[in-house]
């Protein structure tokens, strides 16, 4: 197997918040890193089939599925940055970043998710009052 550098990253084969790269060097090792390998699965994937793929770039490219394709984004970010310096090309590509969870500002904003808004204050009161009514309901099945 042999891959050929494509000036941009094919679409992975799913339709779920996913980031991908070319197979080689580091690469496998960041996207571990960046995607949580141990919880998110990792992929390799080909270029559909046209006039600049040929059998030798079978499988060249890998992608992970994540609920946090920002998180993700910004970790390749800084991870590829001196890669993406020195090659004068994008190292990877984030794909459906509109589906599933996403931050929604910074660390103390919270996060949004099927069009609910956890936020500061409100996040807190919210767990206490869920822990408040499985404590009750445990408790009233005991009685």
């Amino acid at each position: 197997m042999s891959c050929q550098p494509r000036p941009s990253i094919p679409t992975p084969p799913t339709n779920l918040p996913s980031c991908a790269l070319p197979i080689g060097g580091s690469n496998s090792s960041i996207l571990d890193a960046c995607c949580n390998g141990h919880i998110n699965a990792i992929a390799t994937y080909s270029a559909p089939d046209g006039d600049q793929n040929n059998e030798d770039d079978d499988g060249c490219f890998q992608y992970c599925i994540t609920d946090s394709p920002d998180l993700v984004q910004g970790c390749l970010a800084q991870k590829m940055e001196v890669y993406e310096k020195e090659q004068g090309a994008q190292m990877f590509e984030c794909f459906n970043l509109k589906a599933g969870v996403r931050r929604t500002g910074g660390s103390a904003e919270g996060y949004a998710s099927a069009g609910v808004r956890v936020r500061g204050g409100l996040g807190w009161g919210l767990r206490v009052l869920l822990g408040v009514g499985v404590v009750g309901t445990v408790l009233g099945g005991a009685i």
